[in-house]
């Protein structure tokens, strides 16, 4: 029996000798990138300055998982949130909420920061959805009391040009520009927090000069108005607000700018919960990049070679791959797409890679591996991405506040797309297996989307690929 155990403790240390190089990297990457956060323990809070004091003494143990910030940074979040206890006794929800946006927004990082969601759960909200196109700011759905004023563009919000509100917005998210601002809509449509931000009169009500015609414009208010109690408003993304009944789910039927005419949407934008692929023209194929993390039933990578599997390699003249609704997931995913899909296009041929600003995290990641492995064949069109090629993402479990119950989103794994991070102390397990130096991903052909173009169910960047086949 000793003889057995003796032989049998020898063979597992052999085994654990050997498999150790295999798991090393796995383990490496759970303890590293995946910290069990540690749970605030505070006694229940005496009133409404104890509990978010309590809450901002939490969030300070942020820097501890983050590492977006870099020292400067962490000097000015420590500072911020002294000063910030000194003057809680005076704030409202909206601005209590703020500053701490703005506070976890110093690191500018994109993955960096206080959930969102409660921009439009929380908070009252007018009755329109906006979005910014190349061209201004426009009302693209409103409940049925304002539906008159789809189409509509903001010139001015509470007597302040648009383009000065936005650019107040900016710090309360970190990223890049194009992030900020593609987020800075949801601040807009909930009156308390654009007061909280000194950028309107009101906390209640915001006033918008909406044009008319051009050069002519009349103010119209609007009321903030809370969720009925009982009402479900699943996560949004920003690119939802252009897809009839994304941004408004929750809040009954809404009027929409394709409301009267849904067939006339862009076809990037259809059935955006679902796999979108179609032939073009001239010998082509166009699939709309497909985020998230798939199921069980559907995996990710079982769609691609689905879509994939009747194309021999350089049977095609020219690929598309659509990234513009593409904001996240697992790129482990679609690696093997990223490798496989360009073999699809003959030597001489064209893989356009479309990009925009709800592009993000694995969306990024997925392009940069598409561009690399497509070689001389790639093409980036469209308009810039919600991120750089350089970034902090992963994380462990959840960082919430004790009190507001506020989440806060952190990174911990390195990303630089453009160059690579191998030799970086904190660059992801992943990247360092899986990693290309696929270059700029900024794009080669800047193709921009008006209201104008949009609302005639135009795709400029299809329409350009279209062009060139």
């Amino acid at each position: 029996m000793l003889k057995i155990l003796k032989y049998g403790l020898i063979g597992w240390l052999v085994l654990s000798l050997v498999t150790a190089p295999f798991y090393w990297p796995y383990a490496r990457m759970v303890w590293v990138f995946m910290p069990f956060v540690t749970a605030p323990k505070f006694d229940p809070p005496a009133d409404v300055d104890d509990a978010r004091r309590q809450d901002v003494d939490y969030l300070e143990t942020l820097i501890r998982y983050d590492r977006a910030f870099d020292e400067a940074e962490k000097q000015a979040f420590v500072q911020t949130l002294d000063t910030l206890r000194a003057g809680l006794g005076d704030m409202s929800d909206a601005q209590f909420y703020l500053a701490m946006a703005k506070a976890v927004a110093l690191a500018d990082n994109g993955h960096t920061n206080l959930s969102y969601r409660p921009q439009y759960r929380t908070f009252e909200t007018i009755g329109t959805r906006l979005y910014s196109f190349s061209d201004g700011l426009y009302v693209v759905e409103a409940d049925p009391a304002h539906k008159a004023l789809v189409g509509r563009r903001v010139a001015a919000i509470d007597g302040r040009p648009v383009d000065a509100v936005q650019e107040g917005l900016q710090v309360y998210r970190g990223g890049n520009r194009t992030w900020r601002t593609l987020y800075s809509t949801l601040i807009v449509e909930a009156p308390a927090l654009l007061h909280a931000a000194g950028l309107a009169a009101s906390p209640d009500a915001v006033t918008f000069d909406l044009e008319v015609s051009p050069g002519i414009t009349e103010p119209v208010t609007l009321n903030g108005k809370a969720l009925p109690k009982d009402a479900k408003v699943p996560g949004r993304s920003a690119w939802e607000t252009l897809v009839p009944g994304g941004a408004s789910a929750g809040h009954g039927p809404w009027a929409h700018v394709f409301s009267d005419q849904p067939d006339a949407l862009p076809r990037y934008l259809s059935v955006p919960k679902q796999t979108l692929t179609y032939v073009l023209a001239g010998n082509g194929l166009y699939i709309r990049a497909i985020p998230g993390v798939g199921s069980k039933e559907k995996p990710i990578k079982t769609l691609y070679d689905g879509i994939l599997a009747p194309y021999d390699d350089g049977s095609l003249d020219y690929l598309v791959v659509d990234f513009r609704l593409h904001d996240g997931g697992d790129y482990t995913r679609s690696m093997a797409f990223a490798k496989t899909a360009p073999k699809t296009v003959k030597k001489d041929g064209k893989v356009y890679i479309i990009t925009g600003p709800n592009t993000f995290s694995a969306g990024i990641v997925t392009v940069a591996m598409l561009k690399y492995y497509a070689g001389d064949k790639a093409v980036i069109v469209g308009e810039p991405m919600g991120d750089r090629e350089q970034f902090w993402a992963e994380r462990g479990t959840d960082f919430q506040l004790p009190n507001s119950k506020y989440y806060v989103n952190y990174a911990t794994g390195y990303h630089d797309w453009e160059k690579g991070c191998k030799g970086d102390q904190y660059c992801y397990t992943m990247n360092v297996k899986h990693e290309v130096p696929a270059g700029s991903l900024a794009p080669q052909v800047l193709l921009t989307q008006t209201f104008e173009s949009y609302q005639q169910g135009e795709d400029v960047v299809m329409d350009w690929i279209a062009a060139q086949h």
